[in-house]
């Protein structure tokens, strides 16, 4: 019986392991006088336009941000549009606090290549915004903070 129960726990561990070693990872990292931030996200080798995952950790130092801000999580469902063919990489993220009735938005943008296609390293920048919400519509907005900056990125391959 216990031969029996890791045999199927195998089975279904086996795809998972490999979908992981099919992924490239890209670190992307910025340190300015207005964000530190880092992010991984993970494209499939076999599909590079195929994000695998999206993840990092930002934090605006512009005393204009609210405290939720100077230290965040990024995760994919903050992911608004991404990017990827053979020399440029982009991201497009948003996020709100609180999140059942929002008040304040961060929108970042970023905008990256690299000078030929076997080239591992983008360079470029991002764009930050920090807004505070009129009347809770996420439509109108008066922004608190704006920055933009010089990133980096790199593929990692395993």
């Amino acid at each position: 019986m216990a031969k029996k129960i890791v045999v199927v726990a195998l089975l279904f561990l086996c795809p998972l392991a490999v979908q992981a070693q099919a992924a490239e990872r890209i670190y992307c990292a910025s340190s300015d006088k207005a964000v530190d931030m880092s992010l991984e996200s993970g494209f499939s080798s076999r599909d590079q336009e195929k994000l695998v995952h999206f993840r990092g950790m930002a934090g605006v130092k512009d005393p204009a941000a609210p405290r939720e801000f100077r230290r965040f999580q990024i995760n994919s469902e903050m992911l608004r549009q991404y990017w990827i063919d053979g020399r440029d990489l982009r991201f497009s993220i948003q996020t709100f606090t609180p999140p059942n009735q929002p008040v304040y938005r961060v929108t970042m943008s970023m905008r990256t290549e690299r000078s030929d296609a076997t080239a591992t390293r983008f360079n470029g920048d991002y764009e930050l915004k920090v807004e505070k919400l009129k009347g809770g519509s996420t439509v109108g907005a008066d922004v608190l903070v704006s920055h933009s900056a010089a990133i980096f990125c790199d593929i990692k391959r395993r």
